[in-house]
């Protein structure tokens, strides 16, 4: 086909371009050129160059060929995207409402994309020099004065950051005009390719070389003995040994040459003992191997510790051994090194890793590893699905209840959702695997749009631990006031008699979860949110979780200047220093979100835990599911009502499914398990199903329920999510959404609640109001987000409108 003219995806997200762009193919870039190419185009009256993706290629333009704008040039020698994955890209755009370019950028992680940034440079000549000389002391001056000591030339963003406080963009406007500068784009990659140097040796070198340069002589010997050596072996054999080898360099004794290389991923592997599969597993990859057959994803349903992740292993290899790539996707960043460990120990250096611990640049070769058929697993967490294989086989979400799987920025897509498309597209196969699924996924299978394999028992044998529910109302009524019960804190010093681990639980950070004045009754509340602030005792400061707002921890209520200020609820700091007054235990490890924050300190963690450098560990969700240590003996459920209590139709399974899960930590080993439950709900049916580990009597009561109430599965939702600085101008933007969608509620089947403020009202100083949309028919709710979408009213002066579509979240 003659290559003459392409259909192009410019990086400009707005309404008006998100579509695609004729431009004409240069005869220089056709033979290079193909669909999913990325380019760099100009764009609009000023041609300003932006980033664009090509769409498809044609013969013919439906646009005069004259008045099109030639392609500037292609920034990669290959495709970035497959066509399958363009294909994906579409899809996305229409299932979740959003730009073309944000569907395509959710697929190319951000180090492979361009930054464009601007330069200014001083025009040289007489006639500028004439200029310089007119111009008055001021900003104009001080400017043209910077640029001379950067040697004539420096970049917008720097000059914008020197002179803070001073509006240079129209200076630099009239400085232009007047000809005295130039201002120029400059695109180029985010993250370079990292390159290494390997030396070899010329014939009698070693005669160039004097006898007393020892160093010198060494590396040249080395080098000889070993051609091709890379820099980074010779720095670790021998040191500092970058000025003896330009030496040699300079005498001709050596040669240099550069290669594409690759950032090493530092992560611990453990050695594990391969066990034979069990009755249940060999039956269930049988089962497996059927459904795919009949065309059917699979929902894996497993007890804790019933050796999911093993039949993970079998399927990966077998489909390995037909040269097809796998992707396996967890929740959380803490879950990622033990499964990388076990699939390193089974894979070897044939694993990518993808998740948003690593460094831009980790990021950036782990997807070139995978674009260049180096690997044939990647495993990550949500955005891994998008890992750019070209024979894929096999793509696994592991905890699929888990909400992390679900996008809270544009696309708000849903991985299972995008996993299940991509598997069709290109002729793969998806697994689902739970302990705890989510309604919707069990229904499905109930349903039989998936097939479902189950995992009744432990791998080892084991029985499932025993739970003990206690009820804090009665501890109260016994006199107990600690955040421990009778209970748990018997089963505590029984473990440690025994010399055996346990895990401690509560999802919630910082020491106390609201600071009160109990003279006024006033609560410390985030100015920017609405939400109490929590107390961090290490730093004695008031801190919010939404927006990072911290102040100090006042001694005197700031309402009426009483100094009766009192601590209420419980965090996982408070919860360590107590567990550490009360058990006389200092050698405690805490696992939530502020002793995570830095590189690789969730693997760091986890490795001193499975060393058993500490018996205790105490976090937040993280450490709830996923991990195996075979001497937790014991778990405890500090506050099992967190979630119990949230103004969600959720909360019933996500509270069951916190406690099974966490619950699940216990007896994985040869020793058995036991876990204590703490509420003031113990009569509540979720916490009851969990105590018995069963997940098919809670989905039966749930299910039954979500169909009285007409919740999802039994219809689809819209979030519609208005949000803005000015109270007023929300409340008015919402009026205004309600009135153009209400008309056509009706006759589509659709329920509305709202307009009114969300339960979360304010965060980050952003008022939010929301509408809620609720039917049968996921179709017709679909069309009314898509002519909201289209009717301007979600892009109003001074507000932000987010549609999310069957959301996770109702906060």
């Amino acid at each position: 086909m003659d290559k003459r003219f392409a259909e192009i995806i410019v990086n400009n997200k707005c309404r008006e371009t998100d579509r695609p762009f004729s431009y004409a193919v240069p005869e220089g870039l056709k033979e290079g050129i193909c669909p999913g190419s990325r380019v760099i185009v100009p764009f609009g009256k000023g041609n300003k160059q932006l980033e664009g993706y090509v769409l498809c290629l044609k013969a013919r333009s439906d646009i005069d060929a004259a008045k099109l704008k030639p392609i500037s040039r292609l920034i990669d020698h290959e495709t970035v995207l497959s066509e399958k994955m363009l294909e994906l890209a579409k899809w996305m755009r229409e299932k979740y409402l959003c730009y073309y370019i944000e569907a395509i950028q959710a697929i190319v992680p951000s180090p492979i994309r361009t930054k464009s940034s601007v330069v200014v440079e001083l025009q040289e000549g007489a006639e500028t020099e004439e200029k310089l000389r007119k111009l008055q002391p001021g900003i104009m001056l001080q400017i043209l004065e910077y640029l001379e000591a950067k040697g004539g030339s420096a970049g917008m963003d720097e000059l914008r950051s020197y002179f803070q406080g001073a509006k240079i963009d129209g200076t630099i406007k009239k400085l232009e005009e007047m000809g005295i500068i130039l201002k120029s784009q400059i695109i180029g990659h985010k993250i370079g390719k990292k390159t290494e140097k390997f030396y070899h040796a010329h014939e009698q070198a070693a005669q160039l070389v004097g006898k007393r340069a020892k160093k010198q002589l060494e590396l040249l010997e080395h080098i000889s003995r070993n051609p091709g050596i890379a820099h980074t072996e010779l720095k670790q054999l021998y040191g500092d040994c970058d000025g003896a080898l330009r030496i040699l360099l300079e005498k001709g004794c050596i040669a240099v040459n550069e290669r594409d290389s690759y950032r090493e991923l530092k992560s611990g592997v453990y050695a594990e003992i391969r066990h034979p599969l069990t009755l249940d597993q060999q039956n269930a990859l049988l089962l497996m191997e059927g459904y795919f057959r009949q065309k059917k994803n699979v929902l894996l349903h497993g007890v804790t510790g019933s050796g999911k992740t093993e039949v993970y292993l079998e399927i990966i290899e077998a489909y390995m051994s037909k040269g097809k790539a796998s992707i396996v996707l967890v929740p959380e960043i803490s879950l990622t090194p033990q499964m990388i460990s076990r699939f390193k120990n089974r894979f070897g250096d044939a694993v990518a890793v993808l998740h948003s611990g690593l460094s831009e640049g980790e990021k950036y070769d782990e997807w070139r590893r995978i674009r260049a058929g180096r690997v044939k697993v990647a495993v990550g967490a949500r955005s891994a699905v998008f890992a750019p294989f070209d024979n894929l086989g096999i793509i696994i979400i592991d905890e699929e209840h888990e909400h992390t799987y679900k996008s809270e920025i544009k696309p708000k897509y849903l991985t299972w959702e995008v996993a299940e498309k991509r598997c069709q597209l290109e002729d793969a196969h998806l697994i689902l695997g739970s302990a705890t699924p989510a309604i919707e996924t069990y229904y499905r299978a109930m349903s039989g749009t998936l097939g479902l394999v189950e995992l009744p028992k432990r791998a080892n044998g084991s029985d499932m631990p025993e739970v003990v529910v206690v009820d804090m109302r009665e501890e109260l009524k016994n006199g107990n006031k600690t955040i421990f019960s009778d209970s748990l804190k018997e089963a505590v010093e029984e473990n440690l008699k025994k010399g055996n681990q346990m895990i401690l639980f509560l999802n919630r950070r910082g020491y106390s979860t609201f600071v009160s004045c109990r003279q006024c009754g006033l609560v410390m509340r985030c100015p920017r949110c609405s939400i109490s602030l929590t107390y961090h005792m290490k730093e004695n400061k008031l801190t919010c979780h939404y927006c990072g707002y911290e102040r100090e921890n006042p001694k005197q209520c700031p309402k009426c200047a009483s100094d009766k200020i009192k601590y209420f609820g419980v965090g996982t700091q408070k919860v360590e220093k107590e567990f550490q007054k009360t058990f006389s235990i200092q050698n405690t490890l805490r696992m939530d979100a502020d002793t995570t924050s830095a590189k690789n300190a969730h693997e760091q963690l986890l490795t001193r835990f499975r060393n058993k450098e500490s018996k205790v560990l105490l976090g937040t969700q993280m450490i709830s599911k996923g991990l195996d240590f075979p001497d937790v003996t014991l778990v405890g459920v500090i506050a099992a009502d967190t979630s119990l209590n949230l103004p969600d139709f959720r909360s019933a399974e996500r509270t069951f499914q916190m406690i099974a899960q966490v619950a699940g930590r216990s007896g994985r080993g040869a020793k058995s398990g036991r876990v204590v439950v703490q509420t003031y709900c113990p009569e509540h049916y979720s916490i009851q199903f969990a105590q018995a580990h069963d997940y098919k009597g809670f989905y039966r009561q749930e299910i039954m329920l979500r169909k009285e109430l007409g919740y999802p599965p039994f219809s689809s939702l819209v979030n519609l999510m208005v949000s803005g600085m000015n109270l007023k101008k929300v409340m008015e933007a919402a009026e205004k959404i309600d009135a153009f969608v209400s008309p056509a509620l009706k006759a589509a089947g659709i329920e509305k609640l709202g307009p009114a403020p969300a339960p979360l009202s304010r965060i980050k100083n952003r008022h939010r109001w929301q509408i809620i949309l609720k039917g049968e028919d996921g179709q017709n709710l679909r069309d009314v987000a898509a002519a909201l979408l289209s009717s301007g009213l979600t892009e109003l002066p001074e507000v932000t409108v987010s549609i999310d579509l069957n959301p996770l979240n109702m906060l």
